[in-house]
Parts: structure tokens; sequence; C-alpha cells
């Protein structure tokens, strides 16, 4: 995964090296964003909380 930041430096997402996965992390959870080759898109969003 490769790091992007914004104008001000803070880190805006992760994309990885084929540029078919992007992933935003914000507070407890993950965006993940996967391009498929039909053209569609799948998003997931998984939790990083390890509250039980």
């Amino acid at each position: 995964m490769e790091e992007y930041r914004n104008i001000n430096g803070k880190r805006v997402c992760d994309v990885s090296k084929d540029k078919r996965i992007v992933e935003i992390k914000q507070k407890d959870c993950i965006t993940r964003i996967t391009a498929n080759s039909d053209g569609t898109l799948k998003i997931t969003n998984i939790p990083t909380s390890t509250e039980t």
C-alpha cells in the first residue's frame, strides 16, 4: 500500500500497488473500496475497535 497525503500533509488514504484497492481510515473504521474487473466498486466497512 502507498500512502496518499493532502496539501496539509495529512494522510488521506492508502492505495494498493495495482491501484485496485483504496483504504480510508477514520477513527475506529476502515473503508475499503475495491475496483472489480466489470467496472463496479465493492465498498466494505471494517471496524478496527477491539472492544468486547
